[in-house]
């Protein structure tokens, strides 16, 4: 029987509450995942575990059962803590009882943009952990080659921002904190076509050729695209509105972009 942690003053359980702060997460290199969903993808994808956290009601689940015996066969450390414990660990308002740590792990950009005919969607300083989720989980829906995070965008392992990738953070390569200014400029050197969201200009993505190597740009919620990032892309595109709104939600516009060239491209 697997000992229960009672004590909030238990090393692994200060650890884990100091991997709610981004300062903690960089220095250890780990983060959090939380539920039955995020775990067994994890696990399917190979990632790097550190540890495996339940709590007395869900280890003794059929859900709970099955993790543990998975995790044990992988030879990942399993703990059980008290409810209590749990709870004061847990960044879910209604927590499922499971959690685990993760190595964030190293992936290399080259390996995305030394294919042919790659797709990638780069994020310039969008700051909503649910808009960045929304958009890994939709350039993995559209079969896109990676996400690219611009050093102002909200922090990838923030535990709202994974939630809202439901599992697609496993399954697409994320690059985080790129100089993107320095990203498309090498992105134009080997002909990628970069094209910029935004809404002012006069050219309609529907107009645009595809083909080859494209990366989009998506800007901030609140400013858009930066003018340097406007400045060095290859064209700005807008979407055309058939209605009265002036602008689109950054995970809206992005889907839009993206299934528009992504999909267009294959078919």
């Amino acid at each position: 029987m697997k000992e229960i942690i009672t004590s909030s003053q238990n090393k692994y359980i200060k650890q884990l509450k100091s991997l709610h702060s981004k300062k903690y997460r960089d220095h250890l290199g780990q983060y959090i995942i939380e539920g039955f969903k995020m775990v067994e993808e994890a696990l399917e994808y190979h990632k790097p575990f550190y540890l495996l956290l339940l709590s007395e009601a869900a280890s003794k689940s059929i859900e709970g059962d099955t993790l543990i015996f998975k995790c044990e066969e992988a030879n990942i450390p399993i703990y059980i803590g008290s409810e209590k414990v749990f709870t004061e660990v847990s960044e879910m308002e209604t927590p499922q009882g499971i959690l685990a740590v993760i190595y964030k792990g190293e992936q290399k950009i080259e390996e995305v943009i030394d294919n042919e005919g790659f797709n990638i969607v780069i994020l310039d300083s969008v700051r909503d952990p649910g808009n960045v989720g929304t958009i890994i989980r939709t350039a993995d829906a559209c079969g896109m080659n990676a996400v690219v995070l611009s050093k102002g965008c909200v922090d990838l392992y923030n535990s709202k921002t994974i939630r809202s990738t439901m599992g697609s953070m496993f399954h697409i390569p994320v690059f985080t904190e790129v100089d993107i200014i320095q990203f498309i400029e090498k992105l134009k050197a080997i002909n990628a076509t970069v094209l910029g969201a935004d809404p002012h200009s006069s050219i309609s993505c529907i107009d645009i050729e595809v083909g080859g190597c494209t990366a989009i740009v998506i800007g901030n919620e609140a400013n858009g695209l930066s003018d340097e990032v406007k400045a060095v892309t290859t064209q700005n595109i807008t979407i055309p509105m058939l209605g009265k709104a002036e602008s689109l939600n950054a995970g809206i516009a992005a889907a839009i972009l993206m299934y528009e060239f992504a999909v267009r491209k294959k078919s």
